[in-house]
């Protein structure tokens, strides 16, 4: 049984490489852009993660000390 569904897993675990935007995570993770912006908000209403900067009105997320913390209590 997992904590955390594996979109999320996998958005948490892209996030740990570098900072990247919801277009991007779309397209590499393969999700719709409805789910990856629902899990991107329900993440950083967490605390998992954060706005790391804006360009162009592109919203770049990263990881927070506490999605870290996640990924290493799941062992990732």
């Amino acid at each position: 049984m997992s904590l955390i569904g594996e979109a999320k897993l996998n958005i948490l675990l892209t996030l740990r490489e570098e900072p990247s935007y919801g277009y991007e995570l779309q397209r590499e993770l393969g999700l719709n852009r409805g789910t990856v912006y629902v899990h991107l908000d329900e993440l950083r209403e967490a605390g998992m993660i954060e706005v790391d900067r804006v360009e162009d009105d592109t919203k770049y997320y990263r990881l927070t000390e506490n999605g870290e913390q996640l990924l290493d209590a799941l062992g990732e």
